[in-house]
Formats: structure tokens, C-alpha cells, sequence
């Protein structure tokens, strides 16, 4: 990714990750099949399982 391992130890778990994610897609020959649908429909999932509560 071309990060010295300085610069690796003063991130954090989170920041790394989502650089090597990033990384990963932008390389991918198999990026351009990657969509976020699946993530949305996961996230509809969820909001629509969510308990109403009346105030």
C-alpha cells in the first residue's frame, strides 16, 4: 500500500482497515462487480426490524 511502518503504527485499527479496503477494491480486478446493494439491503434490513417505540 506503501505506508512505512511509521506511519502503519500511528494509525489506528480502524483508519488501517479502511485503507486496506480501499486498497484492495482500487486493485481488484473484480472491482468493477463490487456494489454497495448488498450493504444497503442490509441496512434496510435492519431498519425495517427495528422496534417502534410511541412516545
Amino acid at each position: 500500500m506503501g505506508f512505512s511502518p511509521q506511519q502503519v503504527g500511528e494509525m489506528s485499527l480502524w483508519q488501517f482497515m479502511a485503507c486496506a479496503d480501499g486498497w484492495a477494491r482500487a486493485n481488484s480486478p473484480d472491482a468493477a462487480k463490487i456494489t454497495n446493494d448488498d450493504d444497503e439491503a442490509g441496512v434496510r434490513a435492519l431498519y425495517d426490524a427495528a422496534p417502534t417505540y410511541l412516545h
